[in-house]
C-alpha cells in the first residue's frame, strides 16, 4: 500500500540521534532535504516561529524540494530561510494560514482544494490556484502543493462567480429521474447537501401560494420541450420566503422528445428587497412632493387684484429642497391702500415653511390694524423671538397709497427694492436689523413719490446670489437685465416681460419675485 510522504519522512527521522555534530534541528532539516531532493514534488518543510508568549506569528522554511517554485521565480534552495508571511504577505488571514495553525495544534493533516493565491508585485498580475496538502512533521509542517490545471482553474472561477452572483445550476433527467445540483443551489434553497436535490415537482410545495400558477406554467412549458423559460417566484427556504429567478430550458433527443431540463437559478432576495425599499422611498418622496405643492399653494396663493397696481408674483422652489422659507404678500387694504412685502426665513423644510407662514399671516393682521411698515417689522421681530427663537429672517415691507402714489417702506436685513423709472434702475434701500436676532428692535421708514408706469421689483436673495459673487455684483447684473428688458415692451406688458426675463441665479435656494407697475389711472383694470 502506498504510504504518504509525511509517513515516510517520520519513519526516516524516527532513528535520528544527535550524533551528527549538528543541532537536532539542523540534522532534521538535512534528512528532510535529502528526502525532498529524491522525490519529484513541490514541497517544503516549515517550522513555527514562536514569540515569547508561545504564539506563532510566522513559519520558517528549513527545507524545500528541488522541484519547488513560486510565482516570483524562486526555486528549490531559494526557499530555505524564507519566512512565510514575509515572503507571501497575502497568506496572512487566508484559509491556508488557518490550516497551518490547525495542523500544528491538532496534528491532523489537511488538504485545501482549491486554494487561490493572490500576489502583488512586478510581473505578478493573476491569481494562482493550487491543491495544497499539509501534514505535521517533527514539530513542523510538510507542505506540498500542485498547481491546478486549466480545468480546475475554470472550476474555481465558476465557483467564485456562482458565489458572487448568488447563482446555482441544476440538471433534471426526464428519462431516469436523476437530479444533479451545484453546491450553490443547495445554499440558495437552504438545503443540506446530505438530503440530496429534489425533483422539479417539489417546487409546487415550497412556492408561495400566489406563485404556484407561475410554477405550473413553467413545468408545463418545459415538459413540452419549450424554453428558454424565464420566471421569478418566492420559495420557502430556511424558514422564510426567498425570491429566486430561474432560466430553464429543455434538452431534446434526436427525435425532438424532451429528455432533460437544465436551469440556472439566482437568489434575488436582497435585490428584490432593495427594489421594494426604493419603491417605498420613491412613493414617500412623491407624497412629500405633493404635500409640498399643496402647502406652497396654501401659504403662497395666487395673487388677488390690487387697485392702482398691476401685480405679478412668482415663486421658484429650490431644486434640492422644494419647501423653503421665502414668501411674498400683496394685500388690498381699505381706502385704496396696499401692503407689499417679501421675506426670507433661513433654512428649508417644514420648519422654515411653518415660520414663514406665521410671519406672512401676521403681516396681514398687522396691516389691517393700520400699522406702518416700521411697526410691522418690529412686531414680526418680537413674534419670531417668542415663537421661534432658533430662526432668523429678512424682509422688506412697503405701504402704497393710491391717492397720491406715495410709497413708505423699510428693510430688515433684506436686499433693496429696485425701481425702474424711464430707462434707469434705482435702488430703494433703507436698511434695518435682521428679524429674530435681538429682543427689542426699532425700525424707521423711508418714503418716495412714485410716477405712472414706474416699476417696482421686490425679491429674495436667491435671485441675485451666486457662489463666488457678492450681492452687489448680483444687484448690478439684475439691474442690467431689467434695463435691457423694460424699454423694449409697452407699459402694459412690462410686468409680464420682467417676470419672464428673471430666473434664480442660485437654484439651491428658493426665490420669490414680486413686480408691481404703477397704473396711470387707478381705475385701470390690472391684467397681471
Amino acid at each position: 500500500m502506498r504510504r504518504p510522504l509525511s509517513t515516510l519522512l517520520k519513519h526516516a527521522l524516527s532513528g535520528l540521534s544527535a550524533d551528527y555534530g549538528e543541532s537536532p534541528r539542523e540534522a532534521t532539516a538535512a534528512v528532510v532535504q535529502a528526502m525532498l531532493d529524491a522525490i519529484p514534488i513541490l514541497g517544503a518543510w516549515l517550522v513555527p516561529v514562536r514569540d515569547p508568549a508561545g504564539a506563532i506569528p510566522d513559519f520558517e522554511v528549513l527545507a524545500a524540494s528541488s522541484e519547488a517554485r513560486d510565482l516570483r521565480g524562486r526555486t528549490g534552495k531559494d526557499f530555505v530561510g524564507l519566512r512565510l508571511l514575509e515572503a507571501y504577505p497575502g497568506v496572512a488571514g487566508s484559509p491556508l494560514w488557518d490550516a497551518y495553525l490547525r495542523v500544528i495544534q491538532t496534528g491532523t493533516p489537511e488538504e485545501i482544494d482549491p486554494y487561490v493565491h493572490w500576489e502583488e508585485g512586478v510581473g505578478v498580475h493573476l491569481p494562482a490556484t493550487y491543491r495544497v496538502r499539509i501534514a505535521p512533521l517533527h514539530g513542523g509542517l510538510l507542505a506540498s502543493w500542485a498547481p491546478r490545471d486549466k480545468e480546475g482553474r475554470v472550476s474555481a472561477r465558476l465557483s467564485q462567480t456562482e458565489r458572487l452572483g448568488h447563482l446555482g445550476w441544476g440538471h433534471w433527467s426526464l428519462v431516469t429521474g436523476d437530479v444533479e445540483w451545484s453546491d450553490r443551489l443547495y445554499a440558495i434553497h437552504r438545503r443540506d447537501p446530505a438530503e440530496g436535490p429534489f425533483p422539479l415537482e417539489h417546487y409546487r410545495q415550497i412556492a408561495h401560494p400566489d406563485d404556484v400558477p407561475i410554477v405550473e406554467r413553467a413545468l408545463t412549458t418545459l415538459a413540452r420541450g419549450g424554453g428558454p423559460y424565464d420566471f421569478e417566484i418566492r420559495i420557502r427556504a430556511g424558514g422564510e420566503y426567498r425570491h429566486i429567478r430561474a432560466m430553464a430550458e429543455a434538452g431534446r433527443d434526436v427525435t425532438g422528445r424532451p429528455i432533460e431540463i437544465h436551469a440556472v437559478v439566482q437568489d434575488v432576495t436582497d435585490w428584490r428587497r432593495t427594489a421594494d425599499e426604493l419603491a417605498e422611498v420613491t412613493q414617500r418622496l412623491e407624497e412629500e412632493s405633493q404635500l409640498t405643492a399643496r402647502l406652497q399653494s396654501i401659504i403662497l396663493p395666487m395673487q388677488d387684484a390690487v387697485p392702482g397696481l398691476q401685480i405679478g408674483v412668482r415663486y421658484f422652489p429650490a431644486e434640492t429642497a422644494p419647501l423653503g422659507g421665502d414668501w411674498y404678500q400683496a394685500i388690498h387694504l381699505d381706502h385704496e391702500e396696499a401692503l407689499l412685502a417679501v421675506g426670507d426665513v433661513a433654512g428649508h423644510g417644514l420648519a422654515a415653511a411653518s415660520a414663514m407662514a406665521k410671519l406672512r399671516h401676521a403681516i396681514t393682521g398687522l396691516a389691517f390694524a393700520d400699522h406702518d411698515p416700521a411697526q410691522i417689522l418690529a412686531a414680526l421681530n418680537r413674534l419670531l423671538r417668542r415663537m421661534r427663537p432658533d430662526v432668523m429672517a429678512t424682509s422688506v415691507v412697503a405701504h402704497y397709497r393710491t391717492s397720491d402714489r406715495t410709497l413708505r417702506w423699510t428693510h430688515a436685513g433684506h436686499p433693496p427694492m429696485l425701481l425702474m423709472r424711464g430707462n434707469e434702475v434705482h435702488r430703494l434701500l433703507h436698511p434695518g436689523i435682521l428679524l429674530g436676532v435681538f429682543e427689542d428692535v426699532t425700525y424707521s421708514c423711508a418714503e418716495i413719490r412714485l410716477e405712472p408706469d414706474d416699476l417696482l421689483l421686490m425679491f429674495t436673495d436667491g435671485l441675485i446670489e451666486r457662489p463666488g459673487r457678492d450681492l452687489f455684483e448680483g444687484l448690478d447684473a439684475l439691474s442690467a437685465a431689467i434695463a435691457g428688458t423694460v424699454p423694449k415692451v409697452p407699459p402694459q406688458d412690462r410686468v409680464a416681460a420682467v417676470m419672464e426675463a428673471l430666473s434664480p441665479s442660485n437654484t439651491s435656494d428658493d426665490t420669490c419675485i414680486l413686480v408691481a407697475r404703477i397704473l396711470p389711472d387707478c381705475r385701470e383694470v390690472p391684467d397681471a
